[in-house]
């Protein structure tokens, strides 16, 4: 404090100075502030005012005179504006400036000095004016500028102020003097409510401002309602982001008002000019306006709407509650079921308007609006909307036809649109000839034909409340209609077009009638009237969006005659194909290799669409072969094909794509030749490998004989043997039985035993006398006796084989017998015959035996 103190004092003492001795004409130097709008008395001052008298100016007017001003922050005595300003001197001598300071000016204290030059002298330097700041008297820490508004896009610099010998920890870098501390500019570029914080050792303090727009309504427009007062009205334009005690306020020639809701009540009928004055803390915003207000006339709503209404016109009715309406000119139109009807009602006061050429049995909505008719200027507000209901008139004629099918002649008619019902149809009225009769709802009917030709007109009414309506008449043809041939149509962008020659006794144009060819319904007919006309579009027709997919139409055209309809021309086609049905009955025969495959074509009914061709799959069972598919336009197809099971699918195919298949499974057997031929073949190759094989056994026949048949040597027993006698019995068919009496060896004569069953194979049998056998059985009776079977075996080793006897032999000549047999040969494992039994490891005798043989 003592520093600034000393700074003052020597500029004080230097200005008197320069004062005695160089007198300083700058006199009556004032510094103050503009006053800043905000919401507190001390929320921060950024514009200081100086104000001056220059003595010197008073006496010499003429010259041109040039002020430096210089402003400081005072505790560092450092100069933050200098300027420069030329004025030209007044008889006043006084003069005034404004400048801007980058930060509240409440953050520090400024001074500011002036002195006068011109082109000769520079002047001296005035004392310094100070205006203080609130940093030296703060008691707390304190931010600014706070509670301030400002505009989008301004660069805010904050200053804090704090206690001496502390420091904000915050943004506030800058000092500007011992307990000030300031920020960068801080820009702000959107509409926001900013809290900005000064933070000096964890205790903040801080500060809120309000970012938005100055005021920027437009268009300002006095009009009267009620032709006694004046109503101003504008559009706001864009908003200000500012609230409560910063909102933009209004006054009109300085009345206040509310937004758009500023009314004069003093109507002057003559031009007039008003203004508007939108103001803000952050600007002003004038808007003017000049006309005359009887030309500005808005009128108020109609009120108490009503209606009478009849079958065709209705009449509205409506009242005012402005008395000063009733002597006014105007004009009023009507919007009828949300559209402007096509005529306008004048008229002093006007209070009623009629409506002509309704609908009969319609409902309707309406509304009345009205407007200056001497001076239009707007239309005024629109009533509240009444609705009412037309009532029934009679029905207009029905649009009838005629229709053959097999053989059924039919008239047919199309149901009348609400529009043209004009109320409920109760029935329909037909006369055939002197014949009526009543309908309810059917809207066809089957007629036979008369032979008087009063039978053959027929007319058709549709009835309502109201009666009748006019009779629709129609000729039956005495024709069939079948004198045409029928042609294919194909269908184009969803629909038909047809086109045909002009017929020269065409009276009223043409018929196009058009129904599913295959769907037998009664009134499934429907049909199209081409009036006359001069041009060529009265030869064409095409429609398109009304037809189903997949379904044949059978398409028709007639002239129009005096008479019966006259056909022209017949099609049949679809307008949408989709792919077919299935087809049916598919079956197959085979004829040897040849496999014919047929099936019935697709119902009509679920062609869809006109069969192209049909597509054949051949699939070899067992294994996943497909052959190359085959196509065919008639429902048969002959395939070759080598044996095997296979299995058939078949399909029909439109423009649209190929149907469900149809499978068929079939086994394809070799022909009747084929299998002869095969047979031949085989047994040849077989009869030449056995002649083959035989050729070569008869050459290699000793090699296969020792291979598979070797020679069997003749039995020989070693030793000799000697037999005293055999008893031998005559058997079947050469056997002979014969026992051994007595047998031993000479090598072995301690060893004696009996066979008591030998069976001799004879290849030439004989008798043997029973003498020979008994001759010596006196003279050795039996001794039979077991022995071990190796004895045994040497003398009988091959029980099969067989002995030949040339010629009966005695008894002695049989006990001479000496049987001799190769060791090699080896003898059967068991042996049995009558009451011996030889085995392999001892030999017994059967009980009785010598009794038996006795």
């Amino acid at each position: 404090m003592s520093v600034w103190l000393v700074y003052a004092l020597l500029f004080s003492l230097i200005g008197q100075t320069e004062q005695d001795g160089h007198p300083v004409p700058i006199e009556e130097v004032k510094m103050y502030t503009e006053e800043t709008y905000c919401a507190s008395s001390d929320c921060g001052a950024w514009v200081l005012k100086v104000t001056w008298r220059d003595k010197f100016a008073e006496n010499n007017e003429s010259e041109k005179v040039s002020y430096d001003i210089e402003v400081l922050h005072t505790q560092q005595m450092k100069t933050v504006h200098f300027e420069t300003i030329h004025v030209m001197p007044n008889k006043t001598s006084y003069y005034h400036w404004r400048w801007t300071s980058p930060i509240p000016l409440q953050c520090t204290s400024h001074s500011v000095r002036l002195r006068r030059h011109n082109e000769l002298n520079i002047g001296e330097w005035t004392p310094l004016y100070t205006h203080k700041g609130q940093d030296l008297n703060a008691a707390t820490t304190t931010v600014y500028p706070h509670d301030q508004v400002f505009a989008v896009g301004s660069n805010i610099t904050f200053c804090c102020i704090v206690e001496t010998d502390k420091r904000p920890l915050s943004e506030f870098l800058i000092r500007i003097s011992n307990r000030t501390y300031i920020t960068k500019p801080v820009p702000f570029e959107e509409p926001s409510t900013p809290n900005i914080h000064c933070d000096v050792e964890g205790n903040p303090s801080g500060s809120t401002i309000f970012i938005g727009y100055p005021p920027d309504d437009q268009n300002l427009t006095c009009i009267t309602r009620n032709l006694t007062s004046l109503e101003c009205i504008w559009e706001k334009g864009r908003n200000t982001y500012l609230t409560l005690n910063r909102k933009t306020t209004y006054t009109l020639d300085g009345r206040v008002c509310e937004y758009r809701k500023c009314v004069i009540h003093e109507l002057k009928k003559q031009v007039t000019n008003w203004t508007l004055i939108a103001k803000n803390p952050l600007g002003v915003k004038t808007l003017t306006d000049t006309a005359d207000p009887t030309h500005r006339v808005l009128l108020r709503a109609p009120s108490k709407i009503s209606h009478d209404a009849y079958a065709r016109n209705v009449t509205l009715r409506w009242s005012w509650n402005e008395e000063s309406y009733a002597l006014f000119p105007m004009i009023c139109q009507v919007k009828l079921n949300g559209n402007i009807y096509n005529k306008t009602f004048n008229g002093m006061g006007l209070t009623s308007a009629v409506l002509i050429n309704l609908q009969p049995f319609a409902t309707y909505t309406a509304q009345v609006q009205c407007g200056s008719y001497e001076h239009f200027y707007e239309w005024g507000d629109w009533s509240e909307i009444t609705e009412f209901s037309t009532k029934e008139d009679i029905p207009e004629a029905v649009d009838v036809w005629i229709h053959y099918s097999e053989q059924t002649t039919s008239v047919l008619w199309k149901p009348l649109t609400q529009q043209q019902s004009h109320g409920i149809i109760t029935g329909y009225e037909i006369s055939i000839g002197k014949i009526k009769k009543d309908l309810k709802t059917q809207l066809c009917y089957n007629i036979t034909s008369g032979n008087e030709k009063s039978d053959r007109i027929i007319t058709v009414s549709a009835k309502n409340s109201a009666g009748p309506s006019p009779p629709s008449t129609i000729i039956i043809p005495s024709y069939p209609d079948s004198e045409v041939d029928i042609s294919r149509i194909n269908g184009k962008n969803g629909g038909f077009e047809m086109s045909w020659e002009e017929y020269p006794y065409s009276t009223c144009g043409y018929v196009v009638e058009w129904f599913p060819t295959y769907k037998k319904t009664q009134c499934a007919v429907a049909w199209e009237k081409i009036p006359k006309c001069d041009s060529g579009a009265c030869n064409t027709w095409n429609r398109s969006g009304i037809f189903e997919e997949g379904v044949r139409y059978t398409v028709s055209v007639y002239a129009c005659t005096d008479d019966s309809p006259k056909l022209l021309k017949r099609s049949e086609g679809y307008a949408i194909e989709k792919q077919p049905g299935k087809v049916v009955n598919l079956k197959g025969e085979n004829k040897g290799r040849n496999v014919e495959l047929s099936w019935d074509e697709v119902p009509l009914e679920q062609q869809n669409g006109f069969i192209q061709h049909y597509e054949v799959i051949i699939l070899l069972s067992g294994s996943e072969t497909i052959f190359d598919p085959v196509t065919t336009e008639e429902p048969k197809v002959n395939l070759k094909l080598d044996p095997g099971s296979y299995t058939f699918r078949v399909r029909a195919c439109t423009s649209e794509g190929g149907g469900d298949y149809a499978t068929h499974k079939m086994n394809v057997e070799k022909s009747s030749d084929q299998i002869i031929a095969a047979t031949v073949v085989g047994c040849s190759a077989a009869t030449l490998i056995f002649i083959i094989i035989s050729v070569l056994c008869y050459r290699k026949r000793k090699w296969l004989k020792k291979l598979l048949y070797p020679d069997i040597p003749e039995p020989k027993l070693a030793g000799k043997w000697i037999t005293k006698g055999f008893y031998c019995t005559q058997m079947t068919e050469g056997y002979m039985k014969c026992e051994i009496q007595e047998v031993h060896s000479l090598e072995h004569p301690a060893i004696s035993g009996s066979l008591r069953v030998l069976d001799l194979i004879s290849s030439n049998p004989k008798v043997v006398p029973a003498q020979h056998f008994y001759q010596n059985i006196s003279e050795s009776p039996a001794d039979v006796s077991y022995c071990p079977v190796q004895k045994l075996t040497s003398i009988i080793e091959n029980p099969s084989y067989n002995m030949t006897i040339p010629e009966p032999v005695g008894v002695a000549q049989i006990s001479d017998l000496t049987l001799e047999m190769q060791d090699s040969y080896l003898p059967a494992p068991n042996f049995v015959q009558n009451n011996f039994v030889v085995k392999g490891s001892d030999c017994y005798k059967p009980q009785s035996a010598s009794a038996t043989n006795a």
